[in-house]
């Protein structure tokens, strides 16, 4: 998963918006249903809110399933391009509670690790 997520996701910006244009229509965050699988393409997320996308992926943070990592990285690729999310209902502070749970667990990458770390000062931010 570590290997997917490096070169198919972080060393590529279409790959990282294939992944949340997924992600985004697979939780029912886009509102017209789509004839093919084109959209997936687009190199800039559609305009969706975001906050169904950050409800599944914050109830997805368990450091025993084995797609952690790739949750953890669409949750952390999702709140650069939509920072406000972290300003807002249940999820938001669902994350904040669920944070230090996977801080602390040993099943969490060093890569994810990082980007862990990154949402958690976001969320310092957000707050100040």
């Amino acid at each position: 998963m570590n290997g997917f997520i490096g070169t198919a996701l972080m060393d590529d910006d279409a790959g990282e918006a294939a992944n949340l244009n997924y992600w985004a229509y697979w939780v029912g965050e886009m509102r017209h249903m789509e004839q093919s699988d084109d959209f997936i393409a687009d190199r800039t997320p559609r305009p969706w809110p975001g906050d169904k996308l950050l409800a599944h992926l914050v109830q997805g943070l368990a450091p025993h399933h084995g797609y952690v990592d790739l949750n953890i990285h669409t949750l952390w690729s999702l709140l650069q391009i939509r920072p406000n999310l972290l300003r807002s209902g249940v999820a938001a502070r669902a994350l904040r509670d669920r944070l230090p749970v996977m801080l602390d667990s040993q099943e969490i990458s060093s890569c994810g690790r990082r980007e862990l770390e990154s949402i958690r000062y976001a969320i310092r931010l957000a707050e100040a």
